[in-house]
């Protein structure tokens, strides 16, 4: 995601915008840019900080009740509940699925522990070897074939990877927080401006809905079989 300066303009635009598809965008692999708190500030005044303050806001109205007009009741959405899943957000439910299938290679160690499941190492390594083949598989097409103009040859996979990775906590410390969540939403933010999502037939947040409810909701399951929460 694009770290140019911007200012303060998350409620300049109510959507995430989606890039020309025509052009040709340069793929930057993340990097810890964030290390003392002087660093904040260029955070704060950054394209990133924008795109992702905009993103939330998204899903955030998508799920929220609404009242309807014709009856002045709240429509709400459960957890379970029933709705209409496009084919990308279908797609990234059979990777979440793929993914959570490793756990049965490494599966969560049963004996007492004073920090995270130390299997969970085991897991991540696996899943380290697998991300390519499983993005490849999953993402839709028109993120894959983006038009690239990197001049170091980094591929969209080479920048979507690491949010993807980093969105299961950390291997290293055993741990999991706010910043991993954060790389979630960045990995599907990146897919929503490469046009992954069906933006154009959208209708009342139903695709932003679809995302909470298909993609969100079920990568926490996931998270909550290595007992972080």
């Amino acid at each position: 995601m694009d770290s140019k300066p911007q200012g303060h303009q998350i409620g300049a635009s109510r959507n995430l915008t989606v890039l020309d598809s025509s052009q040709q965008h340069a793929f930057i692999k993340p990097i810890k840019r964030i290390h003392e708190g002087h660093d904040v500030p260029s955070f704060l005044n950054s394209q990133a900080y924008r795109d992702i303050g905009i993103f939330v806001m998204q899903l955030n109205i998508a799920i929220c009740p609404k009242r309807l007009p014709e009856s002045g009741q709240s429509q709400t959405w459960q957890l379970d509940s029933a709705i209409t899943l496009s084919e990308p957000v279908q797609k990234l439910q059979e990777m979440l699925r793929s993914i959570d299938a490793i756990i049965e290679e490494a599966p969560p160690d049963t004996g007492p522990r004073r920090f995270g499941n130390v299997s969970f190492r085991k897991w991540y390594e696996i899943l380290e070897s697998r991300i390519p083949e499983i993005l490849k598989t999953h993402l839709p097409t028109s993120v894959l074939d983006f038009k690239n103009k990197s001049e170091a040859g980094v591929s969209v996979l080479d920048e979507l990877t690491p949010y993807l990775m980093g969105a299961f906590g950390s291997a290293q410390r055993l741990d999991y927080g706010t910043g991993h969540e954060l790389s979630f939403l960045a990995f599907l933010g990146c897919i929503w401006k490469l046009g992954g999502f069906p933006t154009t037939t959208s209708q009342d947040g139903d695709v932003e809905r679809s995302i909470v409810l298909g993609v969100v909701e079920p990568c926490v399951k996931i998270l909550r079989t290595f007992e972080y929460f």
